[in-house]
């Protein structure tokens, strides 16, 4: 495992460890469960070193496993409401360990700075409202923090900031870089 590689898997560590505690805190009000594919089922652009990440979870997955993934990204078209290429048919991701922070932060609540004043999640959780046992303000600040980490993580690597692509296409770069190599 290149730093590279060490240093995104801390950045997806911080965001794991947060997530987890808010699950565990909440547990009858988030719905997320192996095979809950709702949030898979859009257009995602990921960064380079996920992309990388990624690849590295194909390489090491069964030829069958692969062999679907594959299959999928290259039928896969950008911009439609299709299934992610890494979703498999029982709606789990067959490279969960290997997914991009986007995939670990679907479905709680979300604050985005357009929109300071809400928390926003996926539609089949905390469909009471955001309980008043969620401190949202501690919650906002761990996603600010996973913010702020991002943003070092990218000036620590000096990561291009234009190097966005989906998931589809960083497969089926990584699988035409693994069949030529």
């Amino acid at each position: 495992m290149t730093a590279s590689q060490r240093r995104l898997r801390r950045h997806l560590t911080i965001l794991d460890r947060d997530i987890d505690v808010l699950v565990r805190a909440h547990p009858r009000s988030i719905e997320c469960r192996p095979g809950c594919s709702e949030c898979c089922q859009q257009t995602f652009a990921v960064s380079k070193i996920e992309g990388q990440l990624l690849v590295e979870g194909l390489r090491a997955a069964p030829p069958a496993i692969r062999q679907g993934i594959v299959e999928r990204a290259r039928a896969y078209r950008r911009d439609t409401r299709a299934a992610c290429p890494v979703l498999a048919s029982d709606g789990r991701c067959s490279l969960y360990e290997h997914r991009p922070r986007i995939c670990r932060k679907y479905g709680v609540p979300l604050w985005h700075p357009d929109r300071p004043h809400e928390l926003r999640t996926c539609r089949l959780n905390f469909t009471d409202g955001v309980p008043a046992t969620l401190d949202a303000e501690a919650w906002v600040e761990s996603q600010a923090e996973w913010a702020r980490d991002w943003i070092r993580l990218r000036e620590e690597l000096a990561l291009e900031a234009q190097t966005n692509q989906s998931i589809a296409a960083w497969i089926i770069r990584g699988v035409d870089r693994l069949s030529s190599g």
